[in-house]
């Protein structure tokens, strides 16, 4: 992970913006948060390639100038505090951590069409270093979700794919409460997004407790991803 940020001089030295870049994935994601006549310096330091960025929604103008090739989608962020959010819990979910895991969640995600498939290596790799759960049926993984940025402050939560054959029953909540449950535990704050038109998966994240607190850019460069 790598952040730049750029400071205007005055009395209190106060933040302009900043950009972070989180290499852990299959591609870079990057956040842009900062002031529009700050948006050209900091945007210089996005990845050569392929990445997704996260940026605000006044800033698309600027995007779209410097990176004339890229999509954008607009996303809703939420969040739930700690004291606030509703768990359901089950049998079915637990925490991954095994190499037979990793095998059954490569089994799970080769199922998104839209997403390249990883190799059981780098599954595992992740469950290793970072808190993922599954709803198991039959001993099948059918979905899953987890935190992939941990802050003393508030945990990330994503990853949340249901296979299409066990949509409708559940199972997303499931694990999406197992991974809030882990977070708030450790934080003051779990936070997510999630495309602004995807309604189901919305309706799923308010029944936990998460609320939305603003809207954002995805902005797609060369990855083919969507949120």
């Amino acid at each position: 992970m790598a952040s730049q940020a750029f400071r205007r001089r005055s009395a209190f030295d106060s933040l302009k913006g900043y950009i972070l870049v989180y290499t852990a994935m299959d591609f870079p994601s990057v956040i842009l948060e900062c002031e529009a006549d700050t948006a050209q310096k900091l945007i210089k330091y996005t990845p050569e390639n392929r990445f997704i960025m996260h940026a605000p929604p006044n800033l698309l103008p600027i995007i779209k100038e410097k990176i004339p090739n890229s999509k954008h989608y607009i996303e809703n962020w939420m969040l739930v505090r700690r004291g606030e959010a509703n768990f359901f819990k089950s049998e079915f979910a637990r925490r991954l951590r095994s190499e037979e895991d990793a095998s059954k969640l490569a089994m799970l995600l080769s199922s998104r069409e839209e997403r390249p498939t990883g190799t059981i290596q780098r599954y595992f790799d992740w469950i290793s270093k970072m808190p993922l759960y599954g709803v198991f049926i039959n001993s099948e993984l059918v979905a899953y979700a987890g935190s992939f940025i941990q802050l003393p402050q508030v945990w990330m939560i994503g990853g949340v794919y249901t296979h299409p054959n066990h949509r409708n029953k559940g199972y997303s909540t499931l694990a999406a409460s197992a991974a809030t449950e882990e977070a708030l535990k450790n934080a003051e704050a779990a936070a997510l997004f999630v495309r602004s038109d995807n309604y189901p998966a919305i309706r799923v994240y308010e029944k936990i407790g998460y609320k939305e607190i603003g809207e954002k850019l995805w902005v797609d460069v060369g990855t083919g991803l969507k949120p």
